[in-house]
């Protein structure tokens, strides 16, 4: 197949979930055979060319005057005249838009698929579960900070009716647009996300007993904003302590929510306990995982799919994750363990009882190492490929019956 994929930015752009899962999904197709071009924003001011960890033979478009790594009104007037004219030269039989980066794009001559995480409110405060927690002043300072979302949204909408297909990371995800819209349902596939080992050079690696003097590590990695829990996961530390628990907690990552949850730290007398790692590069992420004993995922909002849980999982940690989003989906009980996102104490409890389970933490290890190994950018690429090949065929048929009515 000819696939043209649509996505805002790569890692070459930035770091993060979206921009790794396109990565890695366009490599797996080109593995299976598949003529793929990517088209993207620019790269950033002194970086790397946008398709330098690509696969060989891939391609890459660049929307020109847009900016680097972001949605932007120069990204979607400029994008579909440049779809139309590399269709008009390499005929593609699928045109693949990332998240939003289809929310204005109406190709010509191909089928439009679009991958769709969540919906635009299930990540971010202005989700319903988020939103009626919220008093009045964080309602406002919400509306403010996510108003393009909410302009946005109508348009959102649009795309989803647009599309071909659309493809979706979870069954909360399907669901949650079978909320908005029932008439999608015919039009949706789940295609679970996956990763490509090969990024993970600890993964798999059995990792040397712990000393036992040394306290077990919790660890956390993710961008720091209070929504997506480490403020939680704090106070449930502070209550270990409170219990005798012995423990450290790793927290990997940066953002606007660093230096609040720092002195939230030290006002806690907790800096002993509690250390935050500041950003990861990615070449550290695997060693980073592979020295903890056990993953905690403890968002507020309603993760559309949970990848960080995935990768955890690949490096033989079992996870408590916040039962909210599709993490149950993701974080079996055989894997880990489930918690209300908002009671500390009930995190607590749980944090307690799987340290205190060396047995029960060996078993989830090696459960978790199973499950991951499901998750696989190859798995994914196979069932996109499979949805791929459904549209297609679907609107061949359309199309033969459309020339060729029923008489009766």
């Amino acid at each position: 197949m000819k696939i043209c994929m649509i996505v805002r930015a790569l890692p070459a752009h930035r770091l993060g979930g979206l921009e790794y899962h396109t990565r890695d999904l366009v490599c797996a197709l080109a593995a299976r055979g598949h003529e793929v071009t990517v088209v993207t924003t620019p790269p950033p001011p002194g970086g790397a060319p946008v398709g330098a960890d690509l696969a060989p033979g891939v391609e890459v478009a660049v929307v020109a005057g847009a900016p680097s790594a972001d949605y932007s009104l120069s990204f979607w007037r400029a994008l579909e005249p440049l779809v139309s004219r590399l269709h008009s030269s390499k005929r593609f039989d699928i045109v693949h838009a990332q998240e939003f980066a289809g929310l204005f794009l109406r190709p010509r001559g191909a089928a439009l698929v679009c991958t769709v995480h969540g919906t635009m409110f299930t990540e971010v405060p202005l989700d319903r579960r988020y939103w009626r927690r919220l008093g009045t002043g964080d309602r406002l300072r919400t509306v403010w900070r996510y108003k393009a979302r909410l302009a946005l949204h109508p348009f959102f909408r649009v795309m989803l009716r647009r599309a071909d297909r659309l493809l979706v990371d979870s069954q909360f995800t399907f669901r949650e647009l079978a909320r908005m819209d029932g008439a999608l349902r015919p039009r949706m596939g789940i295609v679970p996300l996956g990763v490509d080992p090969a990024r993970y050079p600890f993964a798999g690696i059995a990792r040397s007993p712990r000393h036992p003097a040394a306290p077990p590590v919790i660890a956390l990695l993710g961008r720091l904003q209070e929504m997506k829990g480490a403020g939680m996961a704090v106070e449930a530390a502070r209550l270990l302590r409170s219990r005798g628990v012995r423990f450290r907690m790793e927290i990997g990552g940066s953002g606007p929510f660093a230096a609040p949850l720092q002195q939230r730290i030290d006002a806690a007398g907790l800096a002993g306990e509690v250390i935050l790692r500041g950003r990861i590069a990615p070449d550290a992420t695997s060693e980073f995982l592979a020295a903890a004993d056990l993953f905690l995922f403890p968002d507020l909002t309603q993760p559309a799919f949970g990848l960080v849980a995935v990768e955890a999982m690949l490096h033989g940690l079992p996870v408590v994750a916040a039962r909210c989003g599709a993490l149950p989906e993701t974080v079996t009980p055989e894997t880990g363990w489930l918690y209300d996102p908002w009671k500390p104490v009930e995190l607590a409890d749980v944090l307690e009882q799987a340290l205190a389970d060396r047995a029960g933490l060996a078993a989830r290890a090696a459960a978790a190492r199973h499950r991951a190994a499901g998750f696989t950018a190859a798995a994914m690429a196979e069932q996109t490929e499979a949805q791929y090949e459904k549209v297609l065929g679907r609107l061949s048929r359309d199309a033969r019956e459309e020339t060729n009515p029923d008489p009766a």
